[in-house]
């Protein structure tokens, strides 16, 4: 098996290369291809003998000479796999970023933020997409959202949720402590709690 030289500076670069990379399945594609361009004493190589030397399949020997072959030293780093389309397109996940951003809508939406569950049958009402819980996190993690928020306040609000209340809640109990039992650190089997 003979790979022919793009540039005569290849062998100096591939060696290079080789010394340098960490990644050990990338230094084996310079390998074979090195392998294949030099030979052995002079000897050019067979594929099995590159992959026993290098000790990868001949396929892997195949494929990484042929594409040297067809694009020199640059070819042989890996491509970026494109992956699959997202299921929302830019333009959906803007409209939903603005029904989030906009919160719940009283009457039509059944809680006062919105949960996981609830941005999943909106997407799907909206956009007619399922989505899992898990990837509705994901989409929103992408898009810049926490799935945590602070504790919904009901619309009429608390007595203990206005300053005066908590000031009057904090009098009533003055010093204590949020433990039962006195502040003890939970009951262990080597504390005597």
């Amino acid at each position: 098996m003979r790979a022919n030289l793009h540039d005569p500076s290849d062998l100096t670069r591939l060696r290079e290369l080789i010394g340098r990379e960490s990644h050990a399945r990338q230094r084996d594609r310079y390998r074979v291809v090195l392998l294949a361009a030099e030979g052995l004493g002079g000897r050019e190589l067979k594929r099995e003998e590159i992959s026993d030397a290098v000790g990868r399949s001949r396929q892997f020997v195949d494929e990484w000479v042929r594409r040297y072959r067809g694009g020199g030293v640059g070819a042989l780093r890996p491509r970026k796999q494109p992956g699959r389309t997202p299921w929302l397109s830019a333009g959906q996940k803007r409209e939903l970023g603005e029904v989030l951003d906009a919160g719940p809508q009283e009457g039509v939406d059944p809680r006062s933020v919105f949960f996981a569950k609830d941005v999943r049958e909106l997407i799907g009402r909206r956009f007619g997409k399922l989505y899992s819980l898990s990837g509705v996190y994901k989409l929103l993690g992408g898009m810049g959202y926490s799935w945590l928020c602070p504790r919904p306040r009901h619309p009429e609000g608390f007595a203990a949720a206005d300053a005066a209340g908590q000031e009057a809640l904090k009098k009533k109990w003055p010093g204590r402590s949020r433990r039962p039992g006195g502040g003890c650190s939970p009951p262990s089997r080597a504390s005597g709690c």
